[in-house]
């Protein structure tokens, strides 16, 4: 009895150390335990402040009943692989899509930065809209979490979300209130995005995806550096943001700048499912 009493708080022991997260205070709802059950193992875990049962804000996060390709973490899936494996845009092709946002010579390396995000699939078939298993050791919360200095977090304007300790096996990505207006893929429309790159592409995912390519412990042996949001030589030229990535970045600083890896795959996404290629930001009045 007392050799089963000891085993059992071993097991205890093992599974607390195994499952502590040091980085933050994480606190797991029945609902959150519930909806942890059902997730793909991919899907980053639920931390403090996000309730996946508000359809308005955290519930856009994860997959709607019924729906298993909707939610910001499956749109991610579906943005990549459209840019990875479409014969017609993808990034194996002709089309003029990557040069608004890469160089040339970077084709390569940005193809294994997306493909690592993906779980390295060798096909469209293998890839089953599932990323890569380490996605799962991400933690997204609701709780703002600024530092001293000039890490406001939330408070810095143009703030949808920010990722905390990118350079370990364990990042936190915290989403601001302003993140929960951009829509499901499913809730955007062909016809409201109209014939000229805008604010109006990005879904939920979009921004999910920017986070992604910041984990710097998971894609710096590919990336051959940290994926950050780049200034270039210039640091009043920011890469943040469609017209710099598209327009204003030096292309060669583009393959570490985690924006342009968003803006590529938004662009394709719509390119392929709205049948259209969509004029320059910012050429609103061109023929």
């Amino acid at each position: 009895m007392l050799c089963f009493q000891f085993l059992a708080l071993t097991a205890c022991l093992y599974l607390a150390v195994v499952n502590a997260h040091p980085l933050q205070d994480l606190s797991v709802t029945k609902a959150l335990s519930a909806h942890s059950k059902l997730a793909k193992r991919t899907n980053p875990s639920i931390g403090k402040g996000i309730d996946v049962n508000d359809k308005d804000e955290g519930g856009k996060l994860v997959p709607r009943q019924g729906r298993p390709t909707t939610g910001a973490f499956s749109n991610v899936q579906e943005l990549l692989d459209y840019a990875v494996f479409d014969s017609e845009k993808g990034i194996d092709t002709s089309s003029p899509i990557f040069s608004h946002y890469f160089l040339e010579e970077h084709r390569d390396k940005v193809k294994k930065v997306l493909l690592k995000l993906m779980g390295d699939p060798t096909s469209r078939k293998d890839h089953k809209n599932e990323g890569a298993g380490k996605l799962g050791q991400i933690t997204f919360q609701g709780v703002d979490t600024p530092n001293t200095g000039d890490d406001a977090g939330c408070a810095k304007p143009g703030t949808r979300m920010y990722t905390e300790y990118y350079d370990t096996e364990a990042p936190v990505t915290v989403v601001c209130e302003d993140a929960w207006v951009f829509p499901d893929r499913d809730d955007q429309d062909c016809d409201e995005l109209g014939d000229t790159l805008s604010d109006d592409f990005p879904i939920l995912g979009h921004l999910v995806l920017h986070e992604y390519s910041h984990w710097d412990w998971f894609l710096r042996d590919i990336a051959h550096g940290s994926i950050v949001d780049q200034h270039g030589a210039d640091e009043q030229i920011s890469g943040y943001g469609l017209e710099n990535a598209y327009h204003d970045l030096d292309k060669k600083y583009a393959v570490l700048n985690a924006d342009s890896y968003a803006w590529y795959t938004t662009e394709v996404l719509w390119s392929i499912l709205c049948n259209k290629e969509y004029k320059p930001p910012g050429d609103d009045d061109s023929d």
